[in-house]
């Protein structure tokens, strides 16, 4: 039965990416593309343009049968997968050597709007971990749908998790267990991003300019250092605050449901330590962890869609950015 599952799997065609999704994609260490597509993710190769694989996130299991509005609603409720992200560990580029047992390290990480993180394994296309909150205690109160994730090295492997609007957690992969949780409330945390100079430190950033630098120490609980800053002037005075007064209060939804066309992003430069880019909406801005201050900004041209996403180029001094109407921008540091 499970080897008939995979074939099945393995002949899906997958459906579009929608609003939804979030933009939820990652690129592997091998080069493969994962990306969530509806309630599936989707790999492929983009060298090749070849369909890799179709994995499915299965459906979230009802909690109890006594309530029909209970059953109906947690079915109603589409998993939608929200955040992918590969394990930073290196495999080989070929894909016929994904079939290797030497390969059986390779692991997907995926979120979903029901709050469930499943950890794949590639090699067999099934689910290896479930990373989720026990909800038994809870009854019938909305669960914190996953927003961002980010692997972090410490002595081991960790997961970095938002959960709902404001809520940074710490798993264990290896042990299914939440390390540590820091609870950013009132912020909506918009996305988290890894230092590629040290692997422990990662940051969360915030809608409205809030940003928390966080450093795993270790894997005890409580060896997580901690520095928040507020980025100044970056508060969009006529979108958020609009989309605010029709957001319900004490909402467990993460950013990407309460705000689809809000986007904040950061990324650690490539070329320079303590130095993130962050986009919002209308404004660039270049930032200093070190000294917490802000370098440089710059607003969008007129005529420009908002921004949507960022890549610093690893090999030289430029900036890709997606906006929300599909354009790309490069943008270069001034002398």
């Amino acid at each position: 039965m499970q080897a008939r599952s995979m074939a099945t799997w393995d002949s899906m065609l997958p459906g579009p990416a929608n609003r939804s999704n979030g933009g939820a994609a990652d690129c592997s260490p091998a080069g493969l593309l994962a990306y969530g597509a509806g309630s599936s993710v989707v790999v492929v190769d983009p060298r090749s343009m070849q369909l890799v694989s179709v994995l499915p996130m299965p459906s979230p299991s009802p909690q109890s049968s006594a309530s029909i509005t209970t059953l109906t609603s947690a079915l109603a409720l589409a998993p939608f997968v929200t955040s992918v992200r590969w394990s930073p560990q290196p495999i080989s580029r070929e894909l016929s050597a994904l079939d290797d047992p030497s390969n059986s390290h390779l692991r997907l990480a995926a979120g979903d709007r029901q709050g469930r993180i499943a950890i794949w394994d590639f090699r067999s296309r099934s689910i290896a971990l479930w990373l989720e909150f026990d909800h038994s205690s809870r009854g019938d109160r909305p669960k914190l749908g996953i927003q961002d994730l980010c692997w972090v090295r410490s002595d081991s492997w960790l997961l970095a998790a938002i959960h709902g609007p404001s809520l940074l957690v710490l798993w264990s992969p290896a042990t299914g267990r939440c390390l540590w949780k820091y609870d950013t409330a009132p912020e909506y945390l918009g996305c988290i991003g890894r230092d590629p100079f040290d692997w422990r430190h990662f940051c969360a950033l915030g809608l409205c300019g809030f940003l928390l630098s966080a450093i795993a120490l270790g894997e005890d609980s409580a060896d997580v250092s901690l520095q928040e800053h507020h980025l100044p002037g970056v508060w969009d005075s006529v979108e958020l605050p609009k989309n605010e007064r029709h957001s319900t209060s004490g909402s467990t939804a993460p950013a990407v449901a309460v705000f689809p066309q809000f986007y904040a992003r950061l990324s650690f430069s490539p070329r320079w330590r303590h130095i993130v880019m962050v986009t919002f909406p209308k404004e660039l801005i270049v930032f200093d962890l070190q000294y917490g201050t802000s370098l440089s900004s710059a607003s969008l041209p007129r005529g420009c869609s908002k921004f949507m996403d960022l890549l610093p180029d690893p090999d030289i001094d430029l900036l890709y950015c997606i906006h929300i109407d599909g354009r790309l921008s490069i943008w270069k540091r001034k002398e």
